[in-house]
């Protein structure tokens, strides 16, 4: 009897075990990917705000800027940015949007569009492109490409459409630290792009807290460098977690630049010329900026 007892036991026993190891094995799978598929494009309602100051060329500049990132089903998310500063003493505004597909554990791919105003040279920069992710253990490489449309308003009177292209390799240092190399073209001018973005301790902050600059190295007056503090809204997670499954890059520095690159040198055409030498000579006048004749007569007649 005593027998039969243990050999029952044992068999319990090991029927317990032989369960127990199928269901942990049944947990954890050697091989599996850090981000399993079944993560949403965008993991819940967050968003981000940072506060940022700097220099592009020679002047100073201020700014604040925010995004919104919301969950559009299992595979699509919606973000929308937004940005307002000053440059030189002047106010310059901007908002943009990203339509996107995305798994967190390989890629992202989307729309992308922009507007973006700076008021002393009365410009605007539209933009329409398509972006793109890629997720490669602790590597990621973005880019963002179409076209876009500048206008600046008179004396300088300038309209062009351009091709541009941003794109940034990524790497992190550690889950928390983020290291960037890319390159710009906007307003047919070329930069080298820097940045790098470090995620502070989270047991001292509780919401996400990072530090970050970047700076820019190009072509004539294609070139600043500027740093600021940025807060994460939503879910504790590393900054390498909260770039793939939150919130896609906002652009909105390199939209800035697009309006200083695409402005012929922020040239004024000279007065005397632009009018004519006589101010109530109605004959055409020279734009000194871009080397062509105009007519200075409907001028001269709304100033007179």
């Amino acid at each position: 009897m005593f027998r039969l007892v243990c050999l029952s036991s044992t068999a319990l026993i090991s029927c317990v075990a032989l369960t127990t190891a199928s269901f942990a094995a049944d947990l954890y799978v050697v091989g599996e990917p850090v981000y399993p598929t079944v993560l949403p494009a965008v993991s819940a309602l967050n968003g981000k705000i940072s506060i940022e100051g700097g220099a592009f060329d020679a002047e100073g500049f201020g700014a604040v800027t925010g995004s919104v990132s919301v969950p559009l089903g299992q595979r699509f998310g919606l973000q929308l940015d937004g940005a307002v500063g000053v440059l030189d003493d002047d106010f310059y505004g901007g908002v943009g949007g990203h339509l996107f597909w995305r798994d967190p554990a390989y890629a992202l791919l989307g729309i992308y569009g922009s507007y973006t105003s700076i008021e002393d040279i009365d410009g605007e920069i539209s933009r329409i492109g398509v972006e793109g992710e890629y997720y490669w253990n602790q590597f990621t490489v973005k880019t963002v490409l179409g076209a876009e449309f500048i206008d600046i308003d008179p004396p300088v009177d300038f309209d062009d459409t351009n091709f541009f292209a941003f794109t940034d390799l990524s790497y992190y240092a550690t889950d928390d630290l983020e290291l960037s190399v890319g390159h710009r073209y906007t307003g047919e001018k070329n930069a080298l792009a820097l940045g790098v973005e470090y995620q502070l301790n989270q047991q001292i902050f509780s919401s996400g807290v990072a530090l970050y600059a970047e700076g820019r190295i190009g072509e004539d007056d294609y070139k600043g460098a500027w740093a600021g503090v940025r807060m994460y809204l939503g879910d504790n997670k590393s900054l390498i977690r909260r770039h793939r499954e939150d919130d896609p890059t906002d652009w909105s520095e390199d939209n800035l630049f697009g309006i200083l690159n695409g402005n012929p040198g922020a040239c004024v055409p000279d007065p005397d010329a632009l009018f004519g030498q006589d101010y109530y000579d109605y004959s055409d006048g020279y734009n000194t900026c871009t080397g062509e004749r105009v007519d200075s007569r409907p001028v001269k007649d709304a100033q007179s």
